[in-house]
């Protein structure tokens, strides 16, 4: 018998390399980072930049064999740049209110209107501010007071007493003891030190109430003041970041 020659085992085909799946992946990561960086100003002109080196290289990698993976890749990268846009637009916005003075923060009930929106007098004695929460105070002119020989501070040269109703116009309880505690003072340029005269005439102490929403609570501060009227300020502040409502007028 004749041997049967050894036949060569046959060929595997080999795979066919990815066609630019580098290029593919490289523009789906750039996507996702100007995606995730485009409503941090600033630091979105760097990720829009990212975005655009992304959308290039996914369009060449469109003509490779990562179709999918490239179309997903350019549209992460133009939504990108799309959000970055509109985010430095709202950015633009917001500060030119705030440069213009077009942002209504607190109200000053009754005040005239100046040139961008700016009240026309600032809040004083007899006039009501309110913040946008709803809640709101106001404050009656400095009456004088007798403190007591135990009132603190010692060796006051004159006390003025002032009279604050808050009016709670928003749909929480609110606590007056935040309004007490913020409420700082000048008088003449300088700080006004808060008087504390317990069971005397001018008073002092912390407030403590909780005020209902539509109900209203009043309460009394003195200072010390220098012996001459002069000009005296005095800041409300409800929670911490708000607005401060500043008071200015004689005492």
């Amino acid at each position: 018998m004749t041997a049967q020659p050894t036949l060569p085992p046959p060929m595997m085909p080999q795979a066919k390399p990815a066609k630019f799946a580098a290029l593919a992946w490289s523009s789906l990561i750039l996507g996702i980072v100007g995606v995730l960086g485009s409503p941090i100003i600033f630091l979105n002109n760097l990720t829009a930049v990212v975005a655009g080196v992304g959308f290039i290289l996914g369009a060449i990698a469109l003509f490779g064999s990562k179709k999918i993976l490239a179309g997903i890749g350019v549209a992460l990268c133009v939504a990108g740049i799309v959000f970055t846009v509109i985010a430095q637009q709202a950015a633009v916005e917001k500060l030119d209110e705030i440069l213009n003075g077009t942002t209504d923060q607190g109200r000053v009930a009754d005040a005239g209107r100046g040139e961008g929106g700016v009240p026309a007098d600032a809040p004083t004695w007899g006039k009501r501010y309110t913040w946008e929460s709803g809640l709101a105070v106001d404050v009656a002119a400095p009456a004088a007071c007798k403190p007591s020989d135990t009132a603190a501070p010692p060796n006051i040269e004159r006390a003025v007493k002032i009279t604050v109703t808050v009016t709670n116009g928003t749909s929480e309880p609110f606590d007056a003891t935040l309004l007490s505690l913020g409420g700082d003072a000048q008088f003449g340029g300088a700080k006004a030190d808060q008087i504390h005269d317990f069971g005397g005439e001018c008073g002092g102490g912390l407030e403590s109430a909780t005020v209902l929403p539509g109900k209203t609570f009043t309460y009394s501060v003195a200072y010390a003041v220098g012996p001459q009227p002069g000009e005296m300020q005095i800041a409300f502040q409800p929670t911490f970041g708000a607005d401060k409502a500043i008071y200015v007028g004689d005492a």
